[in-house]
C-alpha cells in the first residue's frame, strides 16, 4: 500500500515538475524578442512627443504601436506574428521618410527597424 502511494506522489510530482518548466519554457521563448518590442515602443513614444505637431507622422508612429502591440500580445501566448511586426516595419518606415525628425531620432527608429528586421529573419531566436 505504501508503495503504490508513493509511486503515485512521485508520478504526481513529476507531472507537476514538468509542467512548470513547460511553462517557463513558454514565457522565455520570446523574452529577448518582447525586450525589443518594448524598447521600441519606448523609442516611438519619445518621437511622437518630440514631433507632436506632425498629424501625419503622428498617425504612422500610433499605427507602429498598434501592430507592435498585437505583435508582443501574440509573442506572450507563443505567437510569432510576422505579419504584425511587417506592419509595424512599414509604418516606422514611413516616420522616418517623413523627413521632420532630428537626426538622432531618425539614426534611433533606423536602428530599431534593423532590429526588428533581424528579428523576423529569425523568428525571434535572439
Amino acid at each position: 500500500m505504501k508503495s503504490i502511494l508513493f509511486r503515485m506522489l512521485l508520478g504526481v510530482g513529476a507531472i507537476a515538475l514538468l509542467a512548470s518548466w513547460n511553462v517557463r519554457a513558454q514565457e522565455g521563448a520570446y523574452a529577448d524578442a518582447r525586450q525589443l518590442v518594448q524598447r521600441v515602443q519606448e523609442d516611438l513614444h519619445h518621437v511622437g512627443h518630440e514631433d507632436a505637431r506632425n498629424h501625419k507622422q503622428s498617425d504612422h508612429i500610433e499605427e507602429a504601436l498598434k501592430h507592435l502591440s498585437d505583435f508582443d500580445k501574440g509573442l506572450s501566448n507563443g505567437k510569432f506574428a510576422k505579419d504584425r511586426l511587417d506592419d509595424a516595419i512599414d509604418h516606422m518606415k514611413q516616420v522616418v521618410n517623413g523627413n521632420t525628425l532630428e537626426a538622432r531620432d531618425r539614426d534611433t527608429l533606423n536602428d530599431d527597424i534593423r532590429d526588428l528586421q533581424h528579428l523576423k529573419v529569425d523568428r525571434g531566436n535572439m
